[in-house]
């Protein structure tokens, strides 16, 4: 998948999704790894596929899969969830952007964004796809 995609649509969470798995095969992942994580648009729209605007991560013994769209009350180890707005903000600023920290922490204030659980190892495969995601997005 090339080009710009417009933040939040289903090829745009695909994207998001090849981003990881990107990051994911540069950094490697810990074997014996198990977790998922699940980002969910709080405000979020029904995608073509039926699932709610969203991203679902599964890492299973160093193997990471990826599916766009989460359900409504879906549970994972690490659940993200972010308003539309708040996600647009942030996906089209760099990482190293000083108002990317600054936009960061005031939606965790304003209850914009929320998240339960520890990213641990992850942390670093998604913070090194951001800046992917961000070139891509429109």
């Amino acid at each position: 998948m090339t080009g710009n995609l417009p933040q939040g649509s289903l090829a745009w969470f695909d994207m998001v999704g090849d981003e990881i798995v990107k990051a994911a095969a540069q950094l490697g992942l810990p074997r014996g790894l198990r977790m998922s994580i699940i980002e969910r648009y709080i405000d979020g729209a029904e995608l073509e596929n039926e699932f709610c605007q969203g991203l679902r991560v599964d890492v299973d013994d160093g193997a990471l899969a990826c599916r766009t769209g989460v359900g409504a009350d879906e549970a994972a180890d690490v659940v993200i969830e972010v308003t539309g707005p708040t996600a647009r903000r942030l996906n089209l600023l760099f990482s190293a952007d000083p108002i990317y920290r600054r936009t960061l922490a005031e939606a965790v204030a304003r209850g914009e964004l929320r998240v339960s659980g520890d990213l641990g190892p992850l942390a670093p495969i998604l913070d090194m796809a951001h800046d992917g995601i961000v070139r891509r997005t429109i």
